[in-house]
Protein backbone atom coordinates (compact mmCIF):
# COMPACT_ATOMS: atom_id res chain seq x y z
CA UNK A 1 0.00 0.00 0.00
CA UNK A 2 3.10 2.39 0.18
CA UNK A 3 2.92 4.89 2.93
CA UNK A 4 -0.02 7.16 3.71
CA UNK A 5 2.02 11.02 1.68
CA UNK A 6 2.34 8.07 -1.45
CA UNK A 7 -1.29 6.80 -1.40
CA UNK A 8 -1.93 10.64 -1.12
CA UNK A 9 0.00 11.29 -3.71
CA UNK A 10 -1.18 8.16 -6.07
CA UNK A 11 -4.79 9.70 -5.25
CA UNK A 12 -4.18 12.85 -6.29
CA UNK A 13 -2.15 11.74 -9.90
CA UNK A 14 -5.09 9.87 -10.47
CA UNK A 15 -7.83 12.43 -10.38
CA UNK A 16 -8.67 14.71 -13.03
CA UNK A 17 -7.29 18.30 -13.42
CA UNK A 18 -10.59 20.79 -12.32
CA UNK A 19 -11.98 18.12 -9.62
CA UNK A 20 -12.13 18.39 -5.67
CA UNK A 21 -11.25 15.41 -3.29
CA UNK A 22 -12.15 15.37 -0.25
CA UNK A 23 -9.06 14.07 2.82
CA UNK A 24 -11.56 11.29 3.38
CA UNK A 25 -11.06 9.66 -0.03
CA UNK A 26 -7.88 8.14 1.21
CA UNK A 27 -7.92 5.41 4.25
CA UNK A 28 -5.34 5.91 7.12
CA UNK A 29 -4.36 8.31 10.25
CA UNK A 30 -7.25 11.57 9.65
CA UNK A 31 -4.04 13.28 10.90
CA UNK A 32 -1.46 12.04 8.62
CA UNK A 33 -3.91 12.31 6.02
CA UNK A 34 -4.24 15.52 6.59
CA UNK A 35 -0.52 16.50 7.00
CA UNK A 36 -0.13 14.62 3.55
CA UNK A 37 -2.59 16.76 1.92
CA UNK A 38 -1.71 20.74 3.66
CA UNK A 39 2.36 19.24 2.44
CA UNK A 40 0.82 19.00 -0.97
CA UNK A 41 -0.99 22.33 -1.15
CA UNK A 42 2.02 23.39 0.58
CA UNK A 43 3.68 22.44 -2.86
CA UNK A 44 1.42 24.20 -4.94
CA UNK A 45 -0.40 20.72 -6.15
CA UNK A 46 -3.72 21.13 -4.10
CA UNK A 47 -5.46 24.11 -3.22
CA UNK A 48 -6.96 23.86 0.46
CA UNK A 49 -10.66 25.10 0.09
CA UNK A 50 -11.30 24.21 3.70
CA UNK A 51 -10.74 21.56 6.68
CA UNK A 52 -11.01 18.13 4.55
CA UNK A 53 -11.50 19.38 1.34
CA UNK A 54 -9.25 20.21 -1.67
CA UNK A 55 -9.15 21.50 -5.46
CA UNK A 56 -6.72 19.97 -7.88
CA UNK A 57 -6.91 22.61 -10.24
CA UNK A 58 -5.52 22.90 -13.75
CA UNK A 59 -1.20 23.95 -13.82
CA UNK A 60 -0.33 26.97 -15.92
CA UNK A 61 2.92 28.37 -15.80
CA UNK A 62 1.73 31.12 -13.14
CA UNK A 63 0.64 28.10 -10.99
CA UNK A 64 -2.75 26.07 -10.37
CA UNK A 65 -5.70 27.50 -11.53
CA UNK A 66 -8.18 27.87 -8.22
CA UNK A 67 -11.72 26.96 -8.10
CA UNK A 68 -14.28 29.57 -9.47
CA UNK A 69 -16.74 30.63 -6.77
CA UNK A 70 -19.53 29.09 -8.28
CA UNK A 71 -17.40 25.21 -7.98
CA UNK A 72 -16.65 25.95 -4.41
CA UNK A 73 -20.51 26.60 -3.83
CA UNK A 74 -21.75 23.77 -5.55
CA UNK A 75 -19.89 21.47 -3.94
CA UNK A 76 -19.81 22.37 -0.36
CA UNK A 77 -23.83 22.76 -1.43
CA UNK A 78 -23.59 19.04 -1.76
CA UNK A 79 -26.13 16.46 -3.96
CA UNK A 80 -29.61 18.63 -4.81
CA UNK A 81 -28.57 21.98 -4.18
CA UNK A 82 -27.88 24.87 -6.67
CA UNK A 83 -27.40 28.94 -6.65
CA UNK A 84 -30.39 30.95 -5.67
CA UNK A 85 -31.23 34.29 -5.87
CA UNK A 86 -29.14 37.05 -8.40
CA UNK A 87 -26.38 33.97 -8.70
CA UNK A 88 -29.65 31.26 -10.33
CA UNK A 89 -29.76 34.10 -12.44
CA UNK A 90 -26.46 34.40 -13.79
CA UNK A 91 -25.56 30.81 -14.04
CA UNK A 92 -28.34 30.20 -16.78
CA UNK A 93 -27.13 33.08 -18.24
CA UNK A 94 -30.39 35.21 -17.76
CA UNK A 95 -28.48 38.23 -15.96
CA UNK A 96 -24.92 39.67 -15.90
CA UNK A 97 -25.10 40.91 -12.44
CA UNK A 98 -22.36 39.70 -10.39
CA UNK A 99 -23.66 38.98 -6.97
CA UNK A 100 -21.59 40.63 -3.79
CA UNK A 101 -22.46 37.04 -1.97
CA UNK A 102 -23.14 33.75 -3.89
CA UNK A 103 -26.60 32.13 -2.31
CA UNK A 104 -26.84 28.36 -2.53
CA UNK A 105 -29.93 26.65 -2.33
CA UNK A 106 -29.39 23.44 -0.14
CA UNK A 107 -31.92 20.55 0.33
CA UNK A 108 -30.36 19.87 3.97
CA UNK A 109 -28.93 21.18 6.82
CA UNK A 110 -26.91 24.25 5.58
CA UNK A 111 -23.43 24.05 5.48
CA UNK A 112 -21.49 26.55 7.23
CA UNK A 113 -20.93 30.19 5.23
CA UNK A 114 -17.62 29.89 3.78
CA UNK A 115 -15.99 33.56 2.30
CA UNK A 116 -18.23 34.97 0.03
CA UNK A 117 -20.54 32.05 0.00
CA UNK A 118 -24.34 32.22 1.91
CA UNK A 119 -26.52 28.41 2.29
CA UNK A 120 -30.29 28.21 2.47
CA UNK A 121 -32.29 25.51 3.23
CA UNK A 122 -34.76 24.39 0.76
CA UNK A 123 -37.59 21.06 0.38
CA UNK A 124 -35.49 17.59 0.78
CA UNK A 125 -37.36 16.57 -2.43
CA UNK A 126 -34.62 18.10 -4.10
CA UNK A 127 -32.00 16.04 -2.94
CA UNK A 128 -34.38 12.89 -2.98
CA UNK A 129 -35.02 13.51 -7.03
CA UNK A 130 -31.04 14.57 -7.56
CA UNK A 131 -31.95 17.65 -9.19
CA UNK A 132 -28.69 19.37 -11.34
CA UNK A 133 -27.35 22.77 -10.35
CA UNK A 134 -29.19 23.91 -13.40
CA UNK A 135 -32.79 22.33 -12.21
CA UNK A 136 -32.20 24.46 -8.95
CA UNK A 137 -31.83 27.22 -10.74
CA UNK A 138 -34.75 27.68 -12.47
CA UNK A 139 -36.44 26.96 -9.79
CA UNK A 140 -34.94 29.57 -7.31
CA UNK A 141 -35.28 32.16 -10.19
CA UNK A 142 -38.83 31.54 -10.44
CA UNK A 143 -38.93 31.68 -6.39
CA UNK A 144 -36.64 35.24 -7.20
CA UNK A 145 -39.18 36.77 -9.45
CA UNK A 146 -38.81 38.81 -12.25
CA UNK A 147 -36.38 41.23 -10.59
CA UNK A 148 -33.44 38.94 -11.24
CA UNK A 149 -33.74 38.21 -14.75
CA UNK A 150 -32.81 40.39 -17.86
CA UNK A 151 -35.35 39.73 -20.35
CA UNK A 152 -37.97 38.64 -18.74
CA UNK A 153 -39.82 35.09 -18.80
CA UNK A 154 -40.35 35.56 -22.40
CA UNK A 155 -36.56 34.65 -22.36
CA UNK A 156 -36.18 32.91 -19.15
CA UNK A 157 -38.61 30.07 -21.28
CA UNK A 158 -36.12 30.33 -24.03
CA UNK A 159 -33.09 29.16 -21.67
CA UNK A 160 -35.43 26.70 -19.95
CA UNK A 161 -36.09 25.26 -23.32
CA UNK A 162 -32.64 25.12 -24.63
CA UNK A 163 -30.94 23.72 -21.51
CA UNK A 164 -33.80 21.19 -21.70
CA UNK A 165 -32.01 20.49 -24.67
CA UNK A 166 -28.93 20.32 -23.61
CA UNK A 167 -29.83 17.60 -20.99
CA UNK A 168 -28.97 20.01 -18.20
CA UNK A 169 -32.34 20.50 -17.06
CA UNK A 170 -35.22 17.55 -16.83
CA UNK A 171 -39.06 19.08 -17.69
CA UNK A 172 -40.26 16.20 -16.17
CA UNK A 173 -38.58 16.11 -12.72
CA UNK A 174 -38.83 20.12 -12.71
CA UNK A 175 -42.87 19.75 -13.00
CA UNK A 176 -43.01 17.26 -10.42
CA UNK A 177 -40.81 19.29 -8.28
CA UNK A 178 -42.10 22.49 -8.70
CA UNK A 179 -45.73 20.74 -7.95
CA UNK A 180 -44.43 20.27 -4.80
CA UNK A 181 -42.49 23.61 -4.01
CA UNK A 182 -43.60 25.50 -0.54
CA UNK A 183 -43.38 28.96 -2.62
CA UNK A 184 -46.97 29.62 -4.18
CA UNK A 185 -45.51 32.52 -6.59
CA UNK A 186 -42.76 29.91 -7.71
CA UNK A 187 -45.52 27.23 -8.74
CA UNK A 188 -48.00 30.02 -10.16
CA UNK A 189 -45.15 31.56 -12.44
CA UNK A 190 -43.95 28.23 -13.77
CA UNK A 191 -47.58 27.44 -15.01
CA UNK A 192 -47.78 31.02 -16.45
CA UNK A 193 -44.74 30.46 -18.26
CA UNK A 194 -45.58 26.83 -19.43
CA UNK A 195 -49.48 28.33 -20.35
CA UNK A 196 -47.50 31.07 -22.40
CA UNK A 197 -45.42 29.17 -23.60
CA UNK A 198 -46.71 26.15 -26.01
CA UNK A 199 -43.20 24.66 -27.33
CA UNK A 200 -42.42 24.59 -23.34
CA UNK A 201 -45.26 22.20 -22.59
CA UNK A 202 -44.62 20.38 -25.82
CA UNK A 203 -41.25 19.16 -24.65
CA UNK A 204 -42.56 17.98 -21.14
Amino acid sequence: MGSIAQRVAHHVAELPERSFVATREVDGSRTAVESAFSRAAARGRLTRVRKGLYWKGTHTPFGATPPRIEEVAIELGGPGSGPAGVAAAAWLGLTTQVPSTYLVAVPARTPTPWRRIRFTQRPVGRLLRDLEPSEVAVIEVLRAGVGVLEGGWDRFAEVVIEQAAEGRVRLDVLDVEIADEPHRAARERWSAVRDAHPELMATV
